[in-house]
Protein backbone atom coordinates (compact mmCIF):
# COMPACT_ATOMS: atom_id res chain seq x y z
CA UNK A 1 0.00 0.00 0.00
CA UNK A 2 2.48 2.50 0.90
CA UNK A 3 4.31 1.50 -2.42
CA UNK A 4 1.69 2.24 -4.40
CA UNK A 5 0.66 5.64 -2.38
CA UNK A 6 4.11 6.80 -3.32
CA UNK A 7 3.48 5.97 -7.13
CA UNK A 8 0.45 7.67 -7.60
CA UNK A 9 1.13 10.57 -4.98
CA UNK A 10 3.90 11.94 -7.68
CA UNK A 11 2.46 12.52 -10.74
CA UNK A 12 -0.78 13.57 -8.98
CA UNK A 13 1.05 16.47 -6.81
CA UNK A 14 2.87 17.63 -10.28
CA UNK A 15 -0.76 17.66 -11.53
CA UNK A 16 -1.41 19.95 -8.90
CA UNK A 17 1.07 22.00 -9.63
CA UNK A 18 0.88 22.30 -13.44
CA UNK A 19 -2.93 23.34 -12.93
CA UNK A 20 -2.22 25.75 -10.30
CA UNK A 21 0.32 27.88 -12.66
CA UNK A 22 -2.48 27.66 -14.75
CA UNK A 23 -4.85 29.43 -12.73
CA UNK A 24 -2.49 31.29 -11.33
CA UNK A 25 -1.61 32.94 -14.96
CA UNK A 26 -5.49 33.10 -15.79
CA UNK A 27 -6.28 35.23 -12.53
CA UNK A 28 -3.26 37.38 -12.88
CA UNK A 29 -5.16 38.22 -16.72
CA UNK A 30 -1.67 37.43 -18.81
CA UNK A 31 -2.81 37.62 -22.55
CA UNK A 32 -0.29 35.28 -23.60
CA UNK A 33 -2.25 31.80 -23.22
CA UNK A 34 1.12 29.67 -24.29
CA UNK A 35 2.35 29.21 -21.11
CA UNK A 36 -1.55 28.37 -20.03
CA UNK A 37 -1.62 25.64 -22.79
CA UNK A 38 2.01 24.85 -21.78
CA UNK A 39 0.91 23.82 -17.82
CA UNK A 40 -2.10 22.29 -19.02
CA UNK A 41 -0.32 20.11 -21.75
CA UNK A 42 2.25 19.06 -18.79
CA UNK A 43 -0.95 18.40 -16.27
CA UNK A 44 -2.59 15.76 -19.14
CA UNK A 45 1.34 14.21 -19.09
CA UNK A 46 1.08 13.52 -15.59
CA UNK A 47 -2.69 12.32 -15.64
CA UNK A 48 -1.47 10.28 -18.00
CA UNK A 49 1.41 8.50 -15.68
CA UNK A 50 -0.94 8.11 -12.90
CA UNK A 51 -3.45 6.56 -15.51
CA UNK A 52 -0.61 4.05 -16.51
CA UNK A 53 0.45 3.31 -12.74
CA UNK A 54 -3.53 2.20 -12.39
CA UNK A 55 -3.93 0.47 -15.03
CA UNK A 56 -0.47 -1.39 -14.13
CA UNK A 57 -2.07 -2.40 -10.63
CA UNK A 58 -5.14 -3.64 -12.52
CA UNK A 59 -3.22 -5.84 -14.64
CA UNK A 60 -0.64 -7.37 -11.80
CA UNK A 61 -2.91 -7.49 -8.78
CA UNK A 62 -0.05 -5.71 -6.54
CA UNK A 63 2.59 -2.81 -7.18
CA UNK A 64 5.78 -3.94 -7.80
CA UNK A 65 8.29 -2.94 -4.95
CA UNK A 66 9.95 0.46 -4.90
CA UNK A 67 13.04 0.29 -6.92
CA UNK A 68 16.36 2.24 -5.93
CA UNK A 69 19.14 3.02 -7.91
CA UNK A 70 22.62 5.53 -7.61
CA UNK A 71 21.00 8.63 -9.10
CA UNK A 72 22.75 12.60 -9.13
CA UNK A 73 21.14 14.85 -5.74
CA UNK A 74 21.44 17.95 -7.84
CA UNK A 75 19.32 16.38 -10.43
CA UNK A 76 16.70 15.22 -8.30
CA UNK A 77 16.69 18.87 -6.35
CA UNK A 78 16.45 20.81 -10.45
CA UNK A 79 13.68 18.73 -11.44
CA UNK A 80 11.76 19.91 -8.82
CA UNK A 81 13.21 23.25 -8.62
CA UNK A 82 11.77 22.88 -12.65
CA UNK A 83 7.97 21.83 -11.18
CA UNK A 84 7.99 24.70 -8.24
CA UNK A 85 9.16 27.49 -10.54
CA UNK A 86 6.95 29.12 -12.26
CA UNK A 87 4.63 28.86 -8.53
CA UNK A 88 7.47 30.55 -7.00
CA UNK A 89 7.83 33.47 -9.74
CA UNK A 90 3.90 33.93 -9.86
CA UNK A 91 4.26 34.61 -5.90
CA UNK A 92 7.88 36.89 -6.08
CA UNK A 93 9.40 34.31 -4.33
CA UNK A 94 13.11 34.63 -4.25
CA UNK A 95 14.55 31.14 -4.96
CA UNK A 96 18.48 30.70 -4.77
CA UNK A 97 20.40 27.55 -5.22
CA UNK A 98 23.91 27.03 -4.05
CA UNK A 99 25.09 23.21 -3.98
CA UNK A 100 28.43 23.33 -4.62
CA UNK A 101 31.01 21.86 -7.17
CA UNK A 102 30.72 18.14 -6.57
CA UNK A 103 28.09 16.07 -7.31
CA UNK A 104 26.34 13.67 -4.45
CA UNK A 105 25.40 10.45 -6.13
CA UNK A 106 23.06 8.42 -3.21
CA UNK A 107 21.24 5.19 -3.70
CA UNK A 108 17.03 5.94 -3.93
CA UNK A 109 14.33 6.18 -5.36
CA UNK A 110 14.04 9.41 -7.58
CA UNK A 111 10.62 9.69 -7.28
CA UNK A 112 9.99 9.47 -3.96
CA UNK A 113 13.16 11.83 -3.48
CA UNK A 114 11.31 14.25 -5.74
CA UNK A 115 8.93 14.14 -3.64
CA UNK A 116 10.95 15.26 -0.65
CA UNK A 117 11.85 18.70 -2.09
CA UNK A 118 8.87 19.03 -3.56
CA UNK A 119 7.18 19.17 0.00
CA UNK A 120 10.35 21.09 1.46
CA UNK A 121 9.60 23.57 -0.85
CA UNK A 122 6.25 23.53 -1.19
CA UNK A 123 5.95 24.06 3.07
CA UNK A 124 9.05 27.40 2.34
CA UNK A 125 6.41 28.84 -0.23
CA UNK A 126 3.63 28.77 2.13
CA UNK A 127 5.80 30.14 4.87
CA UNK A 128 6.84 32.98 2.89
CA UNK A 129 3.48 33.61 1.86
CA UNK A 130 3.02 37.06 3.95
CA UNK A 131 6.92 37.50 4.50
CA UNK A 132 8.19 41.01 4.14
CA UNK A 133 10.87 39.23 1.96
CA UNK A 134 10.32 36.09 0.46
CA UNK A 135 12.79 34.00 -0.49
CA UNK A 136 14.00 30.32 -0.27
CA UNK A 137 17.77 29.21 -0.26
CA UNK A 138 18.85 25.88 -1.10
CA UNK A 139 22.52 24.48 -0.02
CA UNK A 140 24.08 21.67 0.03
CA UNK A 141 28.06 20.36 1.65
CA UNK A 142 29.44 17.12 0.71
CA UNK A 143 31.03 15.12 3.66
CA UNK A 144 32.91 11.71 3.75
CA UNK A 145 29.83 9.37 3.65
CA UNK A 146 27.18 12.01 3.67
CA UNK A 147 25.33 14.88 1.91
CA UNK A 148 23.53 17.93 3.80
CA UNK A 149 21.19 19.98 2.16
CA UNK A 150 19.84 23.02 3.93
CA UNK A 151 16.56 24.34 2.41
CA UNK A 152 15.94 27.68 4.27
CA UNK A 153 12.92 30.57 4.60
CA UNK A 154 12.76 33.91 5.66
CA UNK A 155 8.79 33.11 7.09
CA UNK A 156 8.22 33.42 10.49
CA UNK A 157 9.62 30.87 11.83
CA UNK A 158 8.60 27.84 13.99
CA UNK A 159 6.43 28.34 17.34
CA UNK A 160 8.95 27.80 20.10
CA UNK A 161 7.95 24.33 21.35
CA UNK A 162 6.80 23.07 18.17
CA UNK A 163 9.66 21.66 16.22
CA UNK A 164 9.50 18.74 17.79
CA UNK A 165 5.83 18.05 16.57
CA UNK A 166 7.17 19.69 13.09
CA UNK A 167 7.20 15.99 11.92
CA UNK A 168 4.29 14.21 13.21
CA UNK A 169 0.98 13.22 11.26
CA UNK A 170 -1.79 15.85 10.41
CA UNK A 171 -0.08 18.23 13.04
CA UNK A 172 -0.20 21.37 11.00
CA UNK A 173 0.57 24.81 12.18
CA UNK A 174 -1.64 26.18 8.95
CA UNK A 175 -4.73 27.62 9.29
CA UNK A 176 -7.89 25.38 9.02
CA UNK A 177 -8.55 23.70 5.73
CA UNK A 178 -5.15 24.79 4.12
CA UNK A 179 -2.51 22.10 4.45
CA UNK A 180 -3.31 18.52 5.42
CA UNK A 181 0.06 18.12 7.81
CA UNK A 182 1.23 15.01 5.74
CA UNK A 183 3.58 16.92 3.91
CA UNK A 184 6.47 16.73 6.45
CA UNK A 185 5.13 13.74 7.74
CA UNK A 186 5.39 11.82 4.45
CA UNK A 187 8.96 13.85 3.70
CA UNK A 188 10.25 12.24 7.30
CA UNK A 189 9.23 8.71 6.36
CA UNK A 190 11.19 8.76 2.88
CA UNK A 191 14.32 10.28 3.89
CA UNK A 192 14.42 7.61 6.97
CA UNK A 193 13.34 4.89 4.40
CA UNK A 194 16.88 5.93 2.46
CA UNK A 195 18.65 6.27 5.61
CA UNK A 196 19.08 9.71 6.31
CA UNK A 197 17.98 12.13 8.54
CA UNK A 198 16.24 15.57 8.71
CA UNK A 199 15.46 18.42 11.43
CA UNK A 200 14.46 21.91 11.08
CA UNK A 201 16.48 24.70 12.93
CA UNK A 202 14.08 27.92 13.55
CA UNK A 203 13.98 30.94 15.59
CA UNK A 204 10.38 32.87 15.47
CA UNK A 205 10.52 35.71 13.30
CA UNK A 206 13.93 34.71 11.25
CA UNK A 207 12.80 31.69 9.24
CA UNK A 208 13.28 27.86 9.21
CA UNK A 209 15.43 25.69 7.65
CA UNK A 210 15.36 22.28 6.93
CA UNK A 211 18.04 20.17 7.37
CA UNK A 212 18.64 16.83 5.61
CA UNK A 213 21.27 14.24 5.61
CA UNK A 214 21.32 11.30 2.94
CA UNK A 215 24.33 8.89 2.92
CA UNK A 216 26.58 8.42 -0.52
CA UNK A 217 26.29 6.27 -2.78
CA UNK A 218 29.98 5.09 -1.91
CA UNK A 219 29.60 5.09 1.79
CA UNK A 220 26.81 2.61 1.62
CA UNK A 221 28.85 0.55 -1.22
CA UNK A 222 31.50 0.26 1.06
CA UNK A 223 29.81 -0.85 4.18
CA UNK A 224 30.71 -4.72 5.60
Amino acid sequence: TTGVAHELNNPLNNTGLFVGNAVDLLELGGTDTGPIVRALRQALQQVGKATEIISHLRTFGRAAPVSREPISLRQVIERSLALMREQLRLREIEVTADLGPAEPVVVGNPIQLEQVFLNLLTNARDAVADAPRKAIRISGAVGPAAVEVAVADTGPGIPPGLERRIFDPFFTTKEVGHGTGLGLSITYGIVKEHGGTISVVSRPGEGATFLLQLPLAAAETNEP
